[in-house]
């Protein structure tokens, strides 16, 4: 059960009321990566965990978040109340001043009711805890912006306090789910095909007019993987173990893809160490 205690887990005092930044404040009240989504997230998500001590968890947090909740509220609640009386405040947000009497809603800071299509509940646990660790991780960049645009030192503070616990709770649940010693890859039940989830397709190809070119890097240039360059414009040893290419479109205007389109040169690493392009020697030799 729940019990509602007058006092804030964080004391909320600020200088002067801002009612533009009030608005901004209700992104972490009403909005995808707020406090009121974590709270029913991670409640909801204890509520069908099977786990005690993983369900303990997920309600011990999910309550704190209802105690966030009412911080956030209270601190935008007080930077919009002046919206309610004053015609200069009020144009921050209309809506805000006639429809909600310059207080505080279930919408964003643009307006967008809340909605439970925010929540990211699986009913599989390990699945679920990386969705928490990936909230909190939102949530904390969300509230830095918050501070970058705060002239009030008092609302600092209580932003400061905000982000530092979703430090916290994502913490938790990262031991959480460390604890829990499923292999980061073993997801659900049923095993992934053999070869095509060892296969990276290299699908964006070429030189683009900004100077984007193909990198290597550990997710394609690794011993574990096979990289598949241009998928679309080659073959599969392995059809049934790969994509197929579809048969190629004949007409007056057009010819088969695999004479259209080369095969894309092989490619820069990413970052310091950079490798040659493949087949670049090859380039220089014939020149020569």
């Amino acid at each position: 059960m729940y019990h509602h205690v007058k006092k804030l887990m964080y004391t909320v005092s600020i200088g002067e009321a801002d009612a533009r930044f009030g608005k901004m404040l209700l992104e972490q009240f009403g909005g995808a990566n707020g406090e009121l989504a974590a709270a029913m997230q991670y409640s909801i998500q204890g509520l069908n965990c099977d786990d005690p001590g993983l369900k303990d968890l997920l309600m011990d947090i999910g309550t704190e978040e209802l105690s966030h909740l009412e911080v956030i509220g209270t601190l935008a609640r007080t930077h919009l109340k002046p919206t309610k009386s004053s015609r200069a405040a009020a144009d921050a947000d209309p809506l805000i001043a006639i429809c909600g009497g310059g207080g505080v809603g279930l919408y964003n800071s643009a307006g967008n009711a809340w909605t439970a299509d925010y929540l990211k509940i699986t009913g599989e646990l390990d699945v679920d805890l990386r969705s928490n660790i990936a909230a909190e991780a939102r949530a904390k960049i969300v509230y830095e912006r918050l501070i970058d645009f705060c002239d009030d030192a008092g609302s600092k503070d209580a932003l400061q306090f905000l982000m530092t616990r979703e430090i916290t709770h994502m913490r938790a649940f990262m031991t959480a789910l460390a604890a829990m010693e499923k292999p980061p890859l073993a997801i659900g039940l049923i095993n992934p095909s053999a070869k095509i989830v060892d296969q990276y397709f290299n699908t964006s190809t070429g030189k683009g007019e900004q100077g984007e070119q193909d990198l290597l890097g550990p997710w394609n240039d690794d011993t574990s993987v096979e990289r598949i360059d241009a998928p679309a414009f080659q073959s599969f040893a392995d059809p049934q173990l790969g994509t197929r290419r579809a048969e190629p479109i004949e007409g007056a205007e057009l010819a088969p893809p695999t004479q259209e389109a080369p095969q894309p040169m092989q490619m820069e690493h990413a970052g310091e160490g950079a490798k040659r392009k493949r087949g670049a020697h090859k380039e220089k030799a014939a020149r020569e």
